[in-house]
């Protein structure tokens, strides 16, 4: 008997919903309802306060980090520069396509959407240029949204999505984000070859 893996059916049923909001509600209406329930979880995960962002980096390893929770470890390349090396919807796309044999046509859109200059994720500093799938409409919000949960050195902090990989290794840079930070397009592009997504932590003055 050949091996097969096993499908996770909430993975299969998750994408498909998202297929059909966007045949039913359309991209737009469907992205924004992606990126208010990721806002929503990102308000129950609980508040934590660092000394240092070295602290912040530490915790890292121990997964008492509150990003780490949401999306696994990331690397950290100095001065608030980290790469995340899988993407957390990875798992759920691959059972997606193991049922289906592919991701549907219009997700795109949500995509195209999500990339728009719009006041949330601009608030949020994601997208812009930085979405590569649908799912980024999720992750990068929820990552975005937890600066409302971290203080380093008791101040707040921004979290700026600089650029992510989609799984054929398509870059999406969100060069306004960047240009917020002392990174560069070549820095960010660097990170991007072992990661798949690139973001920067900054400790507000």
């Amino acid at each position: 008997m050949g091996s097969h893996n096993i499908l996770d059916i909430a993975h299969v049923s998750f994408l498909d919903i998202i297929r059909a909001s966007i045949v039913q509600l359309g991209a737009a209406a469907t992205k924004g309802i992606m990126i208010r329930n990721a806002i929503g979880a990102a308000e129950k995960i609980p508040e934590v306060a660092f000394d240092t962002l070295d602290d912040f980096v530490t915790s890292i390893d121990s997964a008492a980090n509150p990003v780490t929770q949401v999306e696994g470890k990331a690397v950290h390349y100095g001065k608030g520069l980290f790469g995340l090396p899988v993407c957390p919807f990875a798992a759920s796309i691959s059972d997606y396509k193991q049922v289906y044999g592919g991701l549907p046509d219009d997700y795109h859109k949500i995509t195209d959407d999500f990339n728009r200059e719009g006041k949330v994720t601009s608030d949020l500093k994601v997208g812009h240029g930085a979405g590569v799938s649908p799912f980024c409409s999720v992750h990068q919000p929820l990552r975005g949204a937890l600066r409302d949960r971290i203080s380093i050195g008791g101040k707040s902090i921004s979290i700026l999505q600089l650029g992510c990989k989609s799984g054929s290794g398509e870059k999406g840079l969100a060069q306004q984000w960047i240009d917020e930070t002392e990174f560069t397009v070549e820095e960010v592009n660097k990170v991007l070859d072992d990661n798949m997504c690139c973001y920067a932590i900054k400790v507000e003055a």
